[in-house]
Order: C-alpha cells, then sequence, then structure tokens
C-alpha cells in the first residue's frame, strides 16, 4: 500500500517540480509544502518475511551484493506491524482509481505497470522483499493473519518453486493477488535469467493447473503472470509479444515489467527505463515505509542490505517512527541534497531526487545550474513528464 491521497494532492506541485518551475531558493518552501501534504499515519508498502531465497536471479542485488544474514520474520514482529496497519477503505480506493484514469488515462483493464501499480499495489500490503516467499513455512499463516484484519496481500515468487497444493492454500487464507515472475520462454532461457533450479515448461504447466483449480474452487486471488523487459531489442520484444499471447483468453492480470533499476543489471544498456523515477523523482520518503524481516524499518524496496534503518518496529512504533527525527532528515535531504557522505540514496542509487530538480546535486548541495538556468540535467521535456508514474520494486 502506499499513500493514495498523497499521490492525489500533491499531483500538481509534482508537475511544476518535473517542469524546472522550482529553483534552490524555494527548498525550504517546497519542503513545507509536501510535509503539510504528508500523512502523520504512515503507510506501509511492504514487509519482508525472510529474506531467505533459493534463486539466484541475474537482476537481483541480493545474489551477489546483499551480505545480511539470512532469516525469517519473528510471528511477534510482525503480528506488532500488522495491529498498526489500517486497510484503506473502498471508497477512497475508487476515488483514487478515478482520478489516475481520468488525470492519467490508467485503466485495470488495460493490464501494464501502471495499472498493476496503481490498481492493485496501492491496496495491498506486499509480503515479499529479498527473499523467496514460498519459502516461508508460515506464509499461509500470515496471509490469514491479514485476511482476518481485513488487509488485501500480495506476494511475487519464482514459479519454480510453486505446486498447485501450496497456491491453493495462501488462496483460500485470502491472498489478494499472487504474480509469477517469467523471463523466458524456453528452460534454457529460465534457467539463464533466474538460476539452475528454474525451468519454464513445468512452471507455465503448474500455473495453467493453478488456474483450472481457481475456477474450480470458486477462488478470488488475482493470478499475475509477468515478464521483465532486459532487453528491448527486437528480439526481446518479439518474445514480450509472445509472453502476453500466451495469456489472451485467460483469467490473469499479464504484463510486461521495465527494470526497477538500471544500476544493478540489464542485458542491453539502450533498453528504456520506465520507472516512474525516470522522468520524475523518488517518493518513497512522503508515501510509505518498508518493514525488513528483522524489524527495522527502511525508506523502500531498494535497501536490500537494510543500509538506511530509520527505526525498529520492536523498540518504537511505527507512528513515532514515520515522524521522527530521523525520517524528517531524509526529507529534508531528499529536497535540499545535503545528504551525508555516504548515505545510499544520494551514492549509489539512481533514482532521481527532488533536489536534482532543484538545480542542487546530492551530498554536496552545489548548485547543478546557475540561478535563472532553464532547467538542471535531470529534467526531461514536458512530454515526459505527462507520463504516469511507475513503482520501483511492485
Amino acid at each position: 500500500m502506499f499513500d493514495i491521497s498523497f499521490f492525489k494532492s500533491i499531483d500538481d506541485v509534482k508537475r511544476r517540480i518535473v517542469a524546472g518551475v522550482f529553483g534552490p531558493t524555494d527548498a525550504a518552501q517546497l519542503e513545507a509544502t509536501l510535509e503539510q501534504h504528508r500523512s502523520t499515519t504512515p503507510t506501509v508498502f511492504n514487509v519482508e518475511t525472510t529474506n531467505y531465497c533459493n534463486m539466484t536471479c541475474i537482476m537481483c542485488p541480493r545474489t551477489t551484493l546483499m551480505t545480511r544474514k539470512n532469516i525469517w520474520i519473528d510471528d511477534t514482529v510482525f503480528e506488532r506491524v500488522l495491529d498498526q496497519i489500517t486497510p484503506l477503505a473502498t471508497a477512497d480506493l475508487e476515488d483514487f482509481w478515478t482520478f489516475v484514469r481520468d488525470r492519467w488515462n490508467v485503466r485495470y483493464e488495460n493490464p501494464d505497470e501502471n495499472a498493476f501499480y496503481f490498481h492493485v499495489v496501492s491496496r495491498c500490503l506486499i509480503l515479499h522483499g529479498y527473499g523467496e516467499p514460498l519459502l516461508d513455512k508460515r506464509i499461509v499463516q500470515r496471509v490469514q493473519a491479514c485476511t482476518d484484519r481485513g488487509i488485501p496481500t500480495y506476494f511475487s515468487c519464482v514459479p519454480a518453486n510453486i505446486t498447485v497444493a501450496r497456491c491453493r492454500a495462501v488462496m483460500e487464507a485470502g491472498l489478494t493477488v499472487l504474480k509469477f515472475s517469467l523471463d523466458g520462454l524456453n528452460d534454457e532461457l529460465q534457467k539463464k535469467i533466474r538460476g539452475k533450479r528454474n525451468n519454464f515448461t513445468k512452471a507455465f504447466d503448474t500455473i495453467l493447473e493453478i488456474l483450472e483449480m481457481k475456477k474450480r474452487e470458486g477462488l478470488e486471488t488475482v493470478i499475475v503472470p509477468t515478464m521483465i523487459a532486459l532487453s528491448d531489442d527486437e528480439d526481446a520484444r518479439a518474445m514480450h509479444r509472445q509472453f502476453l499471447d500466451l495469456w489472451t483468453g485467460k483469467d490473469v492480470f499479464a504484463y510486461v515489467k521495465s527494470q526497477d533499476n538500471r544500476w544493478y543489471f540489464e542485458e542491453n544498456d539502450a533498453a528504456e527505463n520506465r520507472s516512474h523515477y525516470e522522468s520524475q523523482y523518488c517518493e518513497f520518503p512522503w508515501t510509505s515505509l518498508t518493514v525488513m524481516a528483522d524489524g527495522n524499518v527502511v525508506p523502500c524496496t531498494q535497501d536490500y542490505d537494510v543500509e538506511m534503518v530509520l527505526g525498529n518496529v520492536m523498540e518504537e512504533s511505527l507512528v513515532d517512527i514515520w515522524n521522527g527525527e530521523t525520517y524528517r532528515n531524509l526529507r529534508h535531504w531528499h529536497v535540499t541534497g545535503q545528504f551525508p557522505p555516504g548515505h545510499k540514496c544520494a551514492e549509489r542509487c539512481d533514482q532521481k531526487k527532488i533536489c536534482g530538480y532543484l538545480g542542487l546535486n546530492p551530498v554536496t548541495a552545489k548548485l547543478a545550474v546557475a540561478p535563472g538556468s532553464a532547467k538542471p540535467p535531470c529534467a526531461k521535456p514536458s512530454a515526459q513528464h505527462r507520463a504516469p508514474p511507475i513503482a520501483a520494486q511492485s
């Protein structure tokens, strides 16, 4: 989930930011404006139930970069988080969906990355992080605990790990959305991308069985097959079309997903990054928080090694963490560029920051352009600004 009210209320300001209307002298006022629209009640984007994984995906920083210990979330930590989550009201969601349809022409009936983010992720608590959810032996109980509280849930998994019985269990527990990542249309390519335990043929056949089981037993979980666009050449585009053709006429929400980040891996460096951060800026500090398996709160899903700890759910409430000094500093840095040296947001993440649009470089907070210049280097042509946002790690 994320703060849908913030997305709506800040839209006009966002458009002015990316259009280069504001400059360095506007930072303080802009920071105050964002704070005015920010809810003092936090929205939880996702809870990482485990960071164990039996895959070696080439696009995932977990494979070679993550150094933290593998753990499963403690039941006490998980329950403590759930007790502080309030599901979004149906009327508010419907109003938001009308807004994204009318404002950005994003419609659920047109499956793509935008539609998935705004119509699905907006209402669901995500139960994955840098691990494989189906390796969590208590994932069924965790889904049920959310269902009992009226919290919609979603997680993404590698189909090599699924069985019909396992999927039936989480679906019967009330899982709202179940997403499968198929990134190659044959066993060889799937193994190359996701690791030796992967396959395509068996995974595809199992998904078809799950769809039959869902229909037969009247289950309501939305099934989402997706393919990450690791390349954007002619052969890759043909494979993407073939992937979507596989699901024609089937009860699924199938779409092709762009790379979340260019900083880790892609086969073709000319591939287009369609993340909303490419044409806009990171909004996580104002829209939601992430809880990792050890109970630490971090600002977003990109913090695979839990470097940017803002608090721990066993030591403080989510409200206190969200409104605390450490979080306020993070928001301030995103606007002013005055990050401390070595900070991940500034030095090891390619997502754009508000400060860049104000002509301020992260870390140094020096002018990127002279006062009065047209636009900072990161600003895009206005046609790009009108594109609806897409979120990372959805």
